[in-house]
């Protein structure tokens, strides 16, 4: 393939980063480790990277970079298990045009997140 998606940066005052990377390997089922000795979750298809910042950055909704995207199997099922766990989700899931079933939920440190469970293909 030519080209493809392979990591996502976050950038995070430095206390917040350890909560952060547990966060997103628990979330969404991923693994710690470390690349160029800077802490990373691997996720199916990518990579999330943490790095230090010196401030608090901006929540990402209605900025240049809106949210990100996880594809899960089932939208509402993921909400259940997301919102069992405390997590508050934006809006509920519900159909868009394309026929997908999408819902959103904004982490702690601001980064809009979408999960989508893709319509069967005609």
């Amino acid at each position: 393939m030519p080209i493809r998606h392979e990591h996502v940066h976050f950038f995070f005052p430095e206390a917040e980063i350890p909560k952060a990377v547990a966060w997103y390997a628990k979330t969404f089922g991923g693994k710690a480790g470390t690349r160029n000795n800077a802490p990373v979750v691997d996720v199916p298809g990518g990579q999330l990277r943490f790095a230090k910042a010196d401030t608090k950055q901006a929540p990402t909704r209605g900025r240049v970079l809106d949210h990100i995207g996880f594809d899960v199997k089932d939208v509402r099922a993921t909400a259940a298990r997301l919102e069992a766990e405390g997590i508050k989700l934006d809006e509920p899931p519900r159909k868009g045009a394309s026929g997908n079933t999408v819902t959103y939920i904004t982490d702690a440190w601001g980064t809009r997140i979408e999960l989508v469970e893709r319509a069967p293909l005609h």
